[in-house]
């Protein structure tokens, strides 16, 4: 009796039923501020949590954006927390401390993508650091003289992701507001990579959003693990018009993409609390964060206005904002496929 009373009590500390086991290897994740819950990627309708990350120990305060790495490891950016980083591992549940931490001077951090080698590339937006500062893979603790990687063409950052090639693609916004999409050789070189290609110009279809200090994120991007097609998240300053577009892998120029995802059967809306707004799974599926722990679920080759073939309902209590989301599947994170256990 005693023992089923002490379960009861931890299963609904800090208001939401924990898990007792972590999620299994394909899973979908929510970033919601002071904790990470997890989902299986068959969940469909209302469902529990299958894996909360949630109490003081964690040090979650203002966490948004997140990545999973190949050793399947969680990154998480706290946004406005002394510009902190905090690593957990694959089954870290309940109210658990990070394995690591490592802090940049600044904060505004709005996203957050990890190469195969496990270096760090964190994109602030504070106007003193902006653009993309790197730790290199084991850093712990302050940061000083960080790498600091930054896009002449662009006037506001919004979103990082890297290649099958470990390259990094930098979104953002030059200052009459164009989008722009460029990929760097950090494969070739960390402290000085080269501009490989750059996503531009009307025949994207790309929206026009804000060229100014951050406000919201506007723009979101993903790599599709397998086949490296580029997922864009954007939409026009006063919402009206929201869109995903994919681009074939490694396009380059004023190209259109391949095929384009919007309109009210979606259900997509606006964005939310700094983070990434979709994830792509090893199957081509995407996934995209909604307010209320919603998560819509959209088939590979989806186009056009087309209902998600997935809605994920979480059943428990919890925030009705949202921050980042990442997925774990086919035996990699969310930007790596390859698999390396642990």
């Amino acid at each position: 009796m005693k023992l089923a009373l002490c379960v009861a009590v931890v299963s609904t500390l800090f208001g939401v039923q924990l898990a007792h086991a972590a999620c299994p290897n394909d899973a979908v994740f929510l970033v919601l501020g002071d904790q990470i819950r997890g989902y299986s990627l068959r969940a469909n309708g209302a469902t529990e949590p299958c894996q909360v990350l949630q109490g003081p120990h964690t040090t979650l305060m203002t966490a948004g954006a997140t990545v999973i790495d190949r050793k399947k490891s969680f990154h998480v950016t706290q946004f406005l927390t002394n510009g902190t980083i905090d690593i957990f591992s694959r089954k870290a549940e309940g109210n658990e401390a990070p394995s690591r931490s490592f802090m940049f001077d600044t904060n505004d951090l709005v996203s957050i993508a990890v190469d195969s080698h496990l270096n760090d590339f964190v994109m602030s937006v504070r106007p003193s650091t902006a653009g993309v500062l790197v730790a290199l893979a084991n850093t712990s603790g302050p940061v000083s003289n960080p790498i600091h990687i930054t896009d002449p063409t662009i006037s506001q950052y919004e979103s990082v992701a890297i290649d099958s090639d470990d390259n990094l693609l930098v979104a953002g916004y030059d200052i009459q507001g164009t989008a722009i999409i460029d990929t760097f050789g950090t494969s070739r070189s960390i402290t000085a990579p080269p501009l490989l290609r750059s996503i531009t110009g009307p025949q994207t279809g790309l929206l026009s959003g804000r060229g100014v200090f951050f406000s919201r994120n506007d723009m979101s991007i993903a790599v599709d693990p397998r086949t490296d097609e580029l997922f864009v998240y954007n939409t026009s300053t006063d919402l009206t018009q929201i869109q995903v577009s994919v681009f074939a892998a490694k396009a380059n120029g004023d190209v259109a993409p391949v095929r384009t995802i919007s309109g009210p059967a979606t259900g997509i809306t606006g964005p939310g609390l700094p983070g990434n707004k979709i994830a792509i799974s090893s199957d081509g599926r995407l996934f995209v964060a909604e307010p209320n722990l919603r998560i819509l679920a959209f088939a590979p080759g989806a186009r056009g206005n087309v209902a998600p073939s997935q809605v994920i309902e979480d059943s428990t209590p919890g925030p009705v904002t949202f921050g980042g989301i990442a997925v774990r599947s086919g035996g990699g994170g969310q930007q790596n496929a390859n698999d390396d256990a642990q």
